[in-house]
């Protein structure tokens, strides 16, 4: 659940789920013009049975807010179906898409009024469906702006031509560390002890008064095939961390942090 606020202070509270083929009739009252512009004449009915994934954002009332659909590959016929990736990858070698990681926006539509929030509610909820998805790419008319509710979540990153006519499309990216990141686990590294040791203080005192200021540095520093020290970061920021020995004789694990600071990690 969660909770929306228009523009004009409206609120409404609204949950994500799969969408159902009894969905079909209010989506079709929610395309606009624009829509059709953005995303072409569609088939919504074939659309969906071919979705890998399709997504629909509802009220308390079970009144439909929102919906988007995601197949594995590009829209408006801007390479093959099956060979995407490279031509994706000419546009930006550093975004290592592949078929794996990636989905491609083939429809979203919304409630005007809460366009804006629902589209980042669905986002949030897709990435966080599917861990293994970094990458959602969206292809539109180069000539098309994306809107004011899309705009929000997409970056352009090139354009490629169609391959059936003579035009131009613009390709659109969203990223999940913009949206849902996913928390990196690591070996730990000395340098890492000033971003540690304020989350180590705020909970815990008694372990730098009874081993000394630079207790954290030293353990990570002794690491060897039986010891080692595993830091769990988001956005580049240590969250917590696990120190441990294989025979478990003594053992150092901060259980009681990693549950308290879990409710403060996204």
């Amino acid at each position: 659940m969660s909770i929306l606020t228009s523009p004009r202070g409206k609120v409404e509270v609204v949950h994500c789920r799969r969408t159902e083929s009894q969905d079909i009739y209010c989506i079709k009252k929610l395309i606009r013009k624009f829509t059709q512009r953005l995303f072409g004449k569609l088939n919504i009915i074939y659309l969906l049975e071919k979705a890998n994934l399709a997504v629909t954002l509802c009220n308390d009332k079970e009144e439909i807010m929102a919906q988007a659909t995601f197949l594995d590959y590009p829209n408006w016929n801007v390479s093959k179906q099956d060979d995407w990736v490279s031509v994706f990858r000419e546009l930006d070698s550093e975004i290592p898409c592949t078929p794996l990681n990636t989905l491609f926006m083939h429809l979203f539509v919304a409630v005007d009024e809460f366009s804006t929030g629902c589209c980042k509610e669905i986002i949030r909820n897709v990435f966080k469906a599917v861990p293994e998805l970094h990458f959602i790419f969206l292809t539109v008319p180069s000539y098309m702006s994306l809107g004011s509710t899309l705009v929000t979540v997409f970056h352009q990153v090139g354009t490629i031509p169609n391959l059936t006519y003579d035009e131009d499309f613009a390709v659109q990216i969203c990223l999940r560390h913009n949206h849902y990141p996913q928390l990196h686990v690591r070996k730990a590294r000395v340098e890492d002890h000033d971003d540690l040791m304020p989350i180590f203080m705020h909970y815990d005192t008694v372990l730098k008064e009874t081993y000394g200021e630079y207790f954290l540095a030293e353990l990570i520093e002794a690491q060897d095939e039986e010891n080692h020290a595993v830091v769990c970061e988001v956005s580049d920021s240590s969250i917590w961390e696990m120190l441990s020995e294989r025979n478990k004789r003594h053992e150092l694990c901060f259980l009681d942090l990693k549950r308290t600071l879990r409710a403060d990690v996204p």
